[in-house]
């Protein structure tokens, strides 16, 4: 899974790859990435329960792209080419400005967090018109010579163009699964989650990240200088630090959820001695599609999923006997819907 952080220069972007990352970016040589875990208190507490030899949370990776120019800065062309690597990603973390930077050269007066936020949405939405503008151009030049699916995937970039063009994000386009399928390769970046995040100072500014409208999944503030000197102390100095601060939590940690969160995924268990470890999955998948994210041959075999919720098997004291004497515990079919928070034991067949 992969998230990449997109704002404009001077952001603090870069500064919260170090708060998410506990990593210095690289300058001048492409995208910054890092892989980084995401926390799961629940996950947690089963860790501690079962005691396992291995212990294994769900991992993405974040990627820190150059700053994006000013509004009209650069040619759409340039835009699209600067943000290509971004449309790998499933999810995009948008980083604007809270904070003021007297030594910083901005071109203009800095931008409220809320203007900055519509002024990148705007950019990569410019990027995304590129892209499509392209294509639709390069299928009219073939004229009477295009073929069925060529004509298909013509009429869907007229509708996200029409879209784009009318300020609303790809995503908001209502396309078919035959049409999304056809424009799945352009990987367009306002089709993707969002997650805006406003880099703070050090003090106030908590009511900023509210404030923001868009089509935004989730917005969050973060004190990213003063979380990324923390990142990068050792668990010990880092556990005396937040202590004297008073946190019991960073919000960089809020910010890799959020994004998690954000695409459209959830996370079951597997538990046990040798391992407690937690499973991504996109929201509304089935057994057997949890069973082939351990692993195929459990696909292949399945004849049944043995499932119980975190939320019960903790209210029961970690006691699956108690579970079961609740009747919490179930045995599911293949078309069971998994759900955020199950434990899940799949029964196979070789």
């Amino acid at each position: 899974m992969k998230v990449a952080i997109v704002g404009a220069r001077g952001s603090g972007k870069s500064t919260l790859y170090r708060a998410c990352t506990g990593k210095e970016p690289l300058h001048g040589v492409g995208p910054s990435v890092s892989v980084v875990r995401v926390r799961d208190e629940r996950l947690e507490w089963l860790r501690d329960h079962h005691e396992p030899r291995k212990y294994t949370p769900v991992a993405i990776e974040i990627s820190d792209f150059p700053g994006l120019p000013e509004p009209g800065e650069m040619s759409g062309v340039k835009l699209a080419e600067l943000l290509a690597q971004a449309r790998e990603a499933e999810g995009l973390i948008l980083c604007v400005r809270g904070f003021t930077d007297p030594t910083y050269p901005y071109k203009d007066a800095q931008p409220a967090p809320t203007k900055e936020a519509e002024d990148v949405a705007t950019e990569l939405a410019f990027a995304d018109l590129e892209v499509a503008a392209r294509r639709i151009e390069k299928l009219e030049r073939k004229g009477g010579n295009v073929i069925d699916i060529e004509r298909q995937e013509l009429a869907a970039l007229r509708k996200v163009v029409a879209a784009l063009e009318d300020g609303r994000p790809a995503k908001s386009v209502n396309l078919n699964p035959a049409e999304e399928k056809l424009l799945r390769g352009f990987r367009f970046l306002t089709q993707k989650a969002f997650v805006v995040v406003v880099s703070l100072p050090d003090e106030g500014g908590e009511d900023l990240a509210a404030g923001i409208e868009g089509p935004f999944e989730a917005r969050i503030g973060v004190r990213a200088k003063l979380e990324a000197e923390v990142a990068e102390l050792d668990d010990e100095d880092r556990a005396m630090f937040m202590e004297d601060l008073g946190l019991e939590a960073l919000a960089s940690e809020s910010v890799v959820a959020g994004a998690f969160r954000a695409m459209g995924t959830i996370s079951f268990f597997t538990t046990g001695e040798d391992e407690v470890r937690a499973w991504p999955i996109e929201s509304g998948s089935n057994a057997v599609e949890a069973a082939g994210k351990i692993h195929t041959d459990l696909a292949r075999g399945f004849i049944r999923a043995e499932v119980y919720s975190y939320d019960d098997f903790r209210a029961a004291g970690g006691d699956v006997n108690a579970v079961k004497a609740a009747g919490r515990f179930r045995v599911e079919g293949k078309d069971y819907v998994v759900a955020d928070g199950d434990v899940i034991n799949v029964r196979f067949s070789v």
